[in-house]
């Protein structure tokens, strides 16, 4: 999983990271950090977490299961992570925020600022207000 990763093993803020479903539409997650350690054989392994409303997740969910993440670290460093493993909080209650855990379970896909851009315009970020 080494040549997945990106970045050197160390804790990376993102800048914006959204969950997204393939009907382009998308919860932001908030404080979203990933953290790349060594493992074994010298090979990179990324974990991530970032808070997300609990209810706008399911409600992203109901048209199916697949989200992929996407990362925007600033500059040229965006990336579409596709369906990775995700866990979260258990409670969905309106206005209740968990942090959700993200692994990778394929590679990273670099996004080109101009195509993250345009995905950025065409996709509808689910809010807490219009719940």
């Amino acid at each position: 999983m080494g040549e997945w990763i990106p970045f050197a093993e160390g804790r990376y803020l993102a800048e914006r990271a959204l969950l997204l479903a393939v009907d382009e539409r998308a919860v932001e997650l908030e404080e979203t950090i990933i953290e790349i350690a060594e493992g074994p054989g010298g090979k990179r392994r990324m974990s991530g977490r970032g808070r997300a409303p609990n209810a706008l997740m399911v409600e992203l969910l109901e048209e199916g299961y697949e989200l992929d993440l996407l990362l925007d670290f600033g500059g040229e460093f965006k990336f579409r992570l596709p369906a990775p493993v995700i866990q979260g909080g258990k409670v969905f209650a309106p206005g209740v925020k968990s942090f959700v855990q993200f692994v990778p379970r394929s590679p990273w896909e670099p996004v080109a600022e101009a195509d993250f851009n345009s995905l950025m315009t065409r996709i509808r970020i689910l809010t807490a207000e219009r719940s």
